[in-house]
């Protein structure tokens, strides 16, 4: 915002300084340039031929600083919204199932001081206390799905009970 008002200061400026140019250059100049050939519409063009690159750099600036204030509002806007849902989770459609192994044997969960370290790095831990045996595996299929207000559920594939869980790695 601030550069924007700056620009509006300084732009009305430049163009005068540009035409008080030609009245400036001493005689020698202007002869050895020619510039006292040329009329006062010729001098103008001239001028504006000379200012163009700067008249484009100022347009992009413009652009730069109206992209600039864009985002700043989209932010505010963002902050806004995620402070009216605060304490609900809006993302919950965005999460998406994980399907992994159990690293080495597995014969199921036995309350909270369960962990799965999985095949793909992530380790989980169990948050609830429900128990669920089942025959020794190695390598055990899991998926581990979305639930509501942030929550994971672990299921073991081929079997109907899970477990909720919690990333701790």
């Amino acid at each position: 915002m601030r550069n924007l008002i700056i620009l509006s200061l300084i732009l009305p400026f430049s163009s005068y300084a540009l035409e008080d140019v030609f009245s400036k250059m001493d005689k020698e100049t202007a002869l050895s340039t020619g510039i006292y050939k040329l009329s006062s519409s010729e001098k103008k063009a001239l001028l504006n031929w000379l200012a163009g690159p700067k008249k484009e750099a100022r347009q992009k600036l413009k652009q730069e600083v109206r992209t600039e204030i864009k985002k700043e509002v989209i932010a505010e806007e963002v902050k806004k919204e995620k402070k009216r849902f605060m304490g609900f989770r809006r993302e919950e459609s965005e999460r998406e199932s994980i399907k992994s192994t159990i690293i080495g044997e597995f014969n199921g969960w036995k309350g909270k001081n369960t962990i799965f370290k999985l095949e793909n790095g992530q380790v989980w831990k169990q948050s609830d206390n429900s128990s669920f045996y089942i025959p020794k595996q190695t390598n055990t299929a899991v998926t581990i799905k979305p639930k509501s207000m942030g929550s994971w559920q672990l299921k073991v594939d081929g079997f109907g009970r899970g477990a909720k869980v919690k990333r701790i790695k």
